[in-house]
């Protein structure tokens, strides 16, 4: 535990000394034809570097006298780390880059990048996509790396806005400062034991219920196919039903593991493949083999699980209770487990939370607010995408804000648990899970809070990332999500004798702890505008 938080405090530190680095020296080696030289300016003071040194440091190690000032100020396993950064290759192709440039999320990711320039917006948007493209171009082996990157950077000189780089180091600061504080904070709202007799590690263990796979695809409303998975349990009723919904880039697959879970306990469990956000849909419209969706397709999600829905109950309806559902989503599936849990999409909320991307003083490092903002202008008319057979949904990461408002969240209908993960980067629990949560008013609603938690802590399958992204101990969190998930849909679901309670009703006020190190959780019934100020500490990101 205490390595972790040591690493921790590491990468806080080294987050902060990279961003104000890579500022006065993001540059690299380059052709006659590209910038010789990066200059840092802050007010009337300015820095400038040779760009072949950085190219050479890269390349071979060596330091050259023009780089020394910079490098001198970090350690030796810093140095390696940012070499490490600028000649890590990634497998992407000419047409890959274009296209997702030419995407409105490309588009929205360079506008914020390229803030901490000085240059007009539009001349270093242009330039960036110029030298991004090229160097795929030219990379023989088909592996970008950002050293060719800089390279291929098309103007003579690369001017760098050090204010605007230290606002964004500051911001950075703020961000890591608030992960490492919110389940300190959340303990110390008050949480006691679970209830008596009440094991997470018991009920994340198997059932004994058999049951069938039945793999199956079928055309949604909007004309698309749509690839899906059932597991049916063999059982002398009709079983409740579970819907999984991945996130976004993301497989069914990755979910599966809840729903051999679940079957094993005698629920009947379908689960999907979105066809726009899908690892494969992904990956395939920036490969070029795949159509790009329109930018908002995302939003119609809970339609393809009504349609899945539709789909268990024509096939195998006298199997399965459709009536009475259960929704689990992950990141931008939790969003989909939320609008049918009853949320209400608030267009004027998002447009306004997506003014900050155009403001050129402002930098946005949220991905979850990126994401939602790909085309705030191109909204849908609906609102309410609520489907009455969900009777309970569980939200693992969901992106949430600004696409739902205070009072779109009011409109939960029907219990929704909410998990977060405290060093989730991509959805970060304060501005997603948080703030939204503190607006529902459903009373069996409830909060979990996991310490150390990621976005991909959940997911099953290998993953190539570094462990600051999966988090420590994924098959640990895999076990909680197990527990928390039957005990929830067993309470909820369940006629034949419900599950007990997460959080008794003596502790609503307060809350529990359950799970194991280093991933520790505490689980809240409520939290009040007042006591999610002190856990934010930021009046701004309060409803």
């Amino acid at each position: 535990m205490e390595r972790w938080r040591s690493r921790e405090r590491w990468r806080w530190s080294w987050s902060w000394r990279l961003a104000f680095l890579l500022a006065g020296c993001s540059l690299a080696g380059a052709p006659a034809s590209a910038a010789q030289r990066v200059t840092a300016r802050l007010g009337e003071l300015e820095r400038s570097v040779a760009v072949p040194a950085l190219a050479d440091f890269a390349r071979t190690g060596a330091i050259n006298p023009d780089l020394r000032f910079f490098l001198d100020r970090l350690k030796p396993a810093q140095r390696e780390d940012l070499r490490t950064a600028l000649s890590q290759p990634l497998p992407v192709t000419t047409v890959m880059v274009a296209n997702f440039l030419s995407r409105p999320l490309g588009e929205r990711i360079l506008q914020q990048l390229v803030k901490v320039l000085d240059r007009p917006p539009a001349v270093a948007q242009a330039a960036v996509s110029s030298a991004l493209i090229q160097a795929a171009a030219e990379a023989g082996d088909g592996q970008l790396r950002l050293i060719d990157v800089l390279e291929a950077y098309p103007l003579p000189s690369l001017g760098v806005n050090l204010a605007a780089v230290q606002s964004l180091a500051e911001q950075i600061s703020h961000e890591q400062n608030l992960l490492s504080q919110l389940y300190p904070r959340m303990l110390a709202l008050g949480a006691g034991s679970p209830p008596d007799g009440f094991s997470l590690e018991a009920w994340a263990g198997s059932g004994q219920r058999h049951f069938s796979t039945e793999s199956f695809g079928f055309v949604g409303r909007d004309g698309s196919q749509v690839e899906a998975l059932a597991y049916l349990p063999q059982a002398p009723a009709p079983a409740p039903l579970v819907v999984l919904a991945p996130g976004l880039n993301t497989e069914m697959n990755a979910l599966l593991y809840l729903g051999q879970h679940l079957a094993s306990h005698g629920y009947a469990v379908a689960a999907l493949n979105f066809p726009f956000t899908s690892g494969q849909a992904i990956q395939a419209a920036i490969r070029g083999t795949g159509t790009i969706p329109q930018p908002n397709a995302w939003y119609g999600q809970p339609h393809t699980v009504s349609d899945l829905i539709d789909q268990v109950q024509s096939r195998w309806g006298e199997r399965v209770r459709t009536d009475a559902v259960g929704v689990l989503g992950q990141s931008l599936g939790g969003y989909t487990a939320v609008v049918l849990a009853g949320a209400s999409l608030d267009w004027d909320h998002l447009k306004q939370g997506c003014r900050a991307l155009a403001d050129p003083a402002r930098l946005v490092l949220n991905p979850a607010v990126i994401w939602q903002c790909q085309a705030p202008g191109e909204v849908v008319e609906r609102r309410d995408f609520c489907d009455p057979r969900v009777r309970v949904a569980v939200a693992v990461n969901p992106v949430t804000n600004p696409i739902f408002s205070a009072a779109s969240m009011a409109d939960v209908a029907v219990p929704l648990l909410v998990i977060a993960g405290s060093q989730d980067v991509f959805a970060p629990a304060a501005s997603q899970q948080l703030v939204p949560y503190s607006a529902i008013r459903q009373p069996d609603s409830l909060l979990v809070m996991q310490q150390h938690g990621t976005h991909l802590s959940f997911l099953d399958g290998p993953a190539s990332l570094p462990a600051i992204l999966l988090g420590p101990d994924r098959a640990l969190a895999r076990t909680e999500l197990r527990g928390l998930s039957l005990a929830f849909f067993d309470r909820h679901l369940r006629t034949d004798g419900p599950a007990p309670a997460l959080v008794p009703s003596a502790q609503k006020e307060g809350g529990v702890t359950m799970g194991a190190d280093p991933l520790p959780l505490v689980v809240r019934s409520q939290l009040s505008r007042q006591k999610l100020l002190e856990v934010v500490q930021d009046p701004r990101l309060t409803p």
